[in-house]
């Protein structure tokens, strides 16, 4: 059994936020017949069934280190698909606190998803760097089309994974919305990253939780409508692209 996610009872299909209170919030709100299967280090993690479908959900922390360490023990006991749910800092005016972003690829500005990529790629002459950490593209159209459906404003677009929080000069920010960049937030290069060096399908998506420039942060209702609104449209998507598998 792994050292952290201590558990054995993990469905295919993960959901990955960051915040424990979160992962909490969906066992109870989502997931039918969910239980506890892992607290270890306050890192709690749920397995139960949603719409049919064996769903795990498990807390990974802030950070890629963190986010690291429980997608690769995840790997070791068979999940097949991670979605990684999270908050985001927007740098794009059209984005506004609780929409919702589908995040098309993850830049790796952390130290984490290049340093397993610079593992996988040992000895290669092809450049670490030169990976992109791209989210499962069925899993995107799904999405967008369940974001649709629902009437929830959304948004596709690439994001950075950055290592800090705070500290950033907003130079970095600009250069970073020059290239396209709409969003910063810590931990999507990282799971997106590991997902493919173990063959695992992958996606993130994210709900706005501020704008960078203006520093203009949402409050806790609003991040929370956005939260719900995300976590239905990735239920639904996943359900579909599930379901196509099979």
């Amino acid at each position: 059994m792994p050292i952290h996610v201590r558990s054995s009872h993990i469905a295919p299909i993960v959901f990955l936020p960051g915040d424990p209170n979160r992962a909490a919030w969906i066992a109870q709100n989502v997931l039918q017949n969910a239980e506890r299967t892992t607290e270890y280090r306050q890192m709690f993690g749920y397995t139960g069934t949603c719409e049919g479908m064996p769903v795990s959900v498990q807390t990974t922390g802030m950070g890629g280190p963190s986010a690291a360490i429980v997608c690769e023990e995840l790997a070791s006991l068979g999940a097949q698909f991670f979605i990684r749910i999270g908050t985001c800092g927007a740098m794009d005016a059209r984005m506004n606190p609780g929409d919702i972003l589908l995040v098309t690829g993850a830049c790796m500005s952390d130290g984490t998803s290049r340093e397993i990529l610079a593992a996988q790629m040992a000895g290669s002459s092809i450049p670490t760097l030169g990976f992109a950490a791209t989210s499962d593209f069925d899993f995107l159209c799904a999405a967008r089309d369940a974001a649709r459906e629902q009437n929830a404003p959304c948004h596709l677009g690439k994001v950075a994974s950055l290592d800090r929080f705070y500290g950033h000069p907003d130079e970095t920010y600009q250069k970073l919305a020059r290239l396209g960049v709409c969003a910063v937030e810590m931990e999507a290069a990282t799971v997106l990253a590991t997902a493919a060096v173990h063959g695992i399908r992958a996606a993130a998506m994210m709900t706005v939780s501020d704008q960078v420039f203006g520093a203009k942060r949402a409050d806790e209702e609003t991040i929370a409508r956005g939260v719900d609104r995300m976590i239905r449209i990735a239920v639904t998507a996943i359900r579909r692209v599930w379901q196509e598998k099979r």
